[in-house]
């Protein structure tokens, strides 16, 4: 194998490990967004039982 062959074949590698990680790291990013709006709905249904809470008290 000579060198070029092998450069070829390093570069090859690479290009595949580039798009192995920008897959990942689109999945990672949807979770990411997934998961504020799970906490987003969270917070939400938690601020609606403290006004239920301050409304009951009152």
């Amino acid at each position: 194998m000579d060198i070029l062959t092998q450069f070829e074949e390093k570069i090859d590698r690479l290009l595949d490990r580039i798009q192995s990680v920008e897959a990942e790291n689109s999945r990672l990013r949807e979770e990411l967004e997934a998961e504020k709006v799970q906490k987003q709905e969270v917070l939400g249904r938690i601020d609606n039982l403290l006004k239920k809470i301050q409304e009951a008290a009152i």
